[in-house]
């Protein structure tokens, strides 16, 4: 969190970070690059400091559900550019995760690895 977002690890300790299951994706980026990798889903809430690196987040922003929503849609229309890992895991898991924050734990599965 650190090396992307710029969040000083003492704000993230381990033990208030909920570990909910591993995502396994690919996904073309430009055309020429792509990514592939497994992502270890974590969730916390908190306010943080944030300090992007901008070699690796070109711009960030909190939004509502709905804004979310909208710059997804905006996304496939071609208006916005969302890295194409992120539209993946919102579109399948987000939202669900987003209506039961208080009760995450019912999606915590560490062994399943979720390929998309």
């Amino acid at each position: 969190m650190e090396a992307e977002l710029g969040i000083p690890q003492s704000q993230v300790p381990p033990e208030e970070m909920t570990y909910l299951t591993r995502i396994h994706y690919k996904a073309q980026s430009d055309g020429i690059w792509g990514e592939h990798e497994i992502d270890y889903i974590l969730f916390m809430q908190k306010d943080v400091e944030v300090n992007p690196d901008p070699n690796e987040i070109k711009s960030h922003c909190y939004v509502t559900k709905e804004e979310l929503k909208d710059m997804l849609r905006r996304a496939k229309d071609k208006e916005l550019l969302i890295t194409p890992w992120f539209s993946l895991i919102a579109e399948t898991f987000l939202f669900k995760w987003w209506d039961n924050l208080q009760n995450l734990k019912q999606f915590m599965d560490h062994k399943k690895i979720h390929r998309m």
